[in-house]
């Protein structure tokens, strides 16, 4: 028993070498796969904190994109405020224009007429004064009745001048 007990023995060595070996290349794959899974954990990490990194970017410039946004809308908000304001103005300005164009359009119709009844009451005068002369009833007593016509004349030219610079001076403005 001693040779079956040293065979079994030797055996049972054997088996606990070959286990031993089993066990130690175990450990040594666990080692392995351990140094790559630190590895792998500080790659990750590595991109976990660039991310983190990125995302804090990102936030500030969509903060800063907000503000800007914000900006703009405010800007819009005031430039259609004031394009209203710009209409309105034109509006009543354009109005304004149109009554003072109607005004001068009549002031106009009533200096026509005026000049047309001073110029018939002018012709008037002409023909009483050439009937009165052809009758031979001119005396002196007519003529210092009669006022000289040519300073009627220029007063009618002064006024139809200063209206039609008052006239186009309108129209430009």
């Amino acid at each position: 028993m001693s040779t079956a007990a040293a065979e079994a023995e030797q055996e049972a060595r054997a088996e606990t070498i070959a286990a031993l070996e089993e066990v130690k290349e175990k450990l040594r794959q666990s080692e392995v796969r351990a140094e790559q899974l630190q590895k792998e954990t500080e790659v990750l990490q590595a991109r976990f904190v660039d991310a983190t990194a990125e995302q804090a970017k990102l936030e500030d410039r969509l903060h800063e994109e907000a503000e800007v946004i914000e900006q703009l809308k405010n800007e819009k908000r005031d430039s259609a405020r004031q394009m209203r304001e710009m209409e309105s103005i034109y509006e009543a300005e354009r109005a304004a224009m149109n009554k003072e164009k109607e005004e001068m359009s009549n002031r106009e119709e009533e200096m026509q007429s005026i000049i047309k009844r001073l110029k018939e009451s002018l012709s008037q005068k002409n023909n009483e004064d050439d009937d009165s002369r052809s009758d031979g009833r001119s005396d002196s007593r007519n003529f210092r009745h009669c006022k000289p016509i040519t300073p009627f004349t220029n007063l009618m030219r002064a006024m139809l001048t200063s209206f039609s610079k008052q006239l186009i001076s309108k129209s430009v403005t």
